[in-house]
């Protein structure tokens, strides 16, 4: 009988210490795939602040499927290859950090309102934020390495496909009528909406499903533009600096890439980083979008291999202003990049 005993508890404990190494571990998860953006304790980076009251009113299934289906064109990747194990271990790591416990049930019924009334209003309340079109082209605030905001949120493109299929209508009303905690997203009562005002806003939102188009493809998605350079190492370098000085633009002292990595006496000299940017156009575009700071400024690298040809690298920057899903950004890089190919071609002409 003892031995029947032992032999059974000597089972469960086994089923359950295999059940509990099998367990993903949301923390370890969240570190790996988010902190880069959200940053270790939440509190935001490229990525939206996730701790404190800031994810309070979404329910469970608006952070899985907002992890599993990103935000299309934006900063937020789809984590598609993540279990559904894996998903809800993170899910459940960022519910430890709500302020409170309080569990909002959130109805799935569609919610009814007048759209056309809803446009109206949208453009009226919310269209200098969010964008005429909900593409958040508008002016926002949002987290900056280069200097402290007061609000930490970006207002969110509500026509992003990977937003509507998050939020049901209930989640988007209850935002409009609460506000947004930490963000310049004022509540119903602030911004004087009737509930059935806000009804006809929910509908317009929602509308964006039907009337949503995708950017125009790129010609070019390679993240580096590379191109050769007729002239050697020293020459082109030489090259690059007068032309960007015609260009009323300021670069920073180059340096070697492999420079503070290794022993000053093993440094690749034939790899040179040069950094510049235009200091009024850098002003501007980290006024639009403070994401902006972690790619910025401009830089190319030159490098000679091991056969002589010298070659120049180029972050794309139409790709790379892609990502902001942002139209006042987009014609910026459009500057940009049209000003650093007149760049490349003059100096490997």
């Amino acid at each position: 009988m003892n031995t029947t005993i032992t032999l059974l508890a000597f089972l469960l404990t086994s089923l359950f210490l295999t059940n509990a190494a099998a367990a993903p571990d949301g923390k370890q998860l969240y570190v790996k795939h988010c902190a880069v953006c959200h940053n270790e304790d939440g509190m935001g980076g490229i990525g939206l602040p996730l701790n404190g009251d800031k994810l309070d009113h979404y329910p469970r299934d608006y952070l899985f499927k907002t992890i599993r289906l990103g935000r299309k064109g934006r900063i937020m990747p789809a984590f598609e290859k993540l279990s559904d194990a894996q998903t809800n271990a993170i899910v459940d790591y960022l519910m430890s950090w709500r302020s409170h416990s309080k569990k909002i049930i959130y109805s799935d019924f569609p919610v009814k309102g007048d759209r056309n009334k809803g446009a109206e209003l949208f453009q009226n309340k919310c269209a200098r934020c969010h964008g005429k079109d909900g593409k958040s082209q508008g002016i926002g605030t949002g987290v900056t390495i280069a200097r402290e905001r007061k609000f930490k949120v970006i207002p969110p493109a509500l026509n992003n496909p990977g937003f509507l299929a998050s939020a049901n209508d209930e989640i988007i009303k209850y935002t409009i009528k609460n506000g947004r905690p930490g963000s310049i997203m004022p509540s119903q009562a602030m911004s004087k909406l009737s509930d059935d005002e806000v009804n006809d806003v929910v509908s317009y939102i929602r509308s964006f499903e039907e009337n949503y188009v995708a950017d125009e493809p790129l010609e070019n998605t390679d993240p580096t533009l590379v191109f050769d350079s007729p002239y050697d190492l020293a020459t082109t370098v030489s090259n690059i600096k007068q032309g960007l000085q015609g260009r009323n633009f300021r670069y920073f002292p180059d340096r070697y890439m492999e420079m503070g990595l290794v022993d000053d006496r093993f440094v690749n000299k034939k790899q040179v980083s040069l950094r510049f940017c235009n200091f009024e156009k850098l002003y501007e575009m980290i006024n639009i979008d403070p994401r902006l700071g972690v790619v910025l400024p401009c830089r190319i690298t030159i490098v000679e291999d091991a056969e002589g040809q010298v070659r120049l690298y180029v972050m794309n920057m139409k790709l790379v202003s892609h990502f902001f899903n942002n139209d006042q950004l987009v014609k910026y890089a459009d500057e940009m990049s049209e000003a650093m190919m007149e760049l490349i071609d003059e100096v490997t002409m």
